[in-house]
């Protein structure tokens, strides 16, 4: 089993993972401005999610969301995408994606 750790500088990047590795993605948020990531539907990974606040931040301050990625199937290839957006608003937002082949 190996471990990826991943941040918005990795947006883009080509993974090629196993069945039994685990993937984590730690992206920068501030969900008080009313932003969040979310991820797009993808049957490929059991996903967790959680948000994580720096310890010495202020009120106000942002945090990181921390999505835990375990691969559930062997495929070619795929991408799983993260959108950065106000659930009222339309559009995209900011994104993050990663493409993978999982063995």
């Amino acid at each position: 089993m190996q471990e990826f750790q991943l941040s918005e500088a990795d947006n883009g990047k080509k993974l090629q993972l196993q069945v039994h590795d685990h993937v984590v993605i730690k992206l920068p948020a501030n969900p008080g401005t009313g932003y969040n990531w979310e991820v797009q539907p993808n049957n490929h990974f059991n996903v967790s999610h959680q948000y994580k606040t720096q310890a010495d931040a202020g009120v106000g301050a942002g945090g990181m969301d921390v999505f835990e990625l375990d691969p559930q199937t062997q495929v070619q290839s795929g991408s799983i995408k993260f959108l950065y957006k106000r659930a009222w608003e339309s559009g995209t937002g900011k994104e993050f994606s990663v493409s993978y082949q999982i063995q």
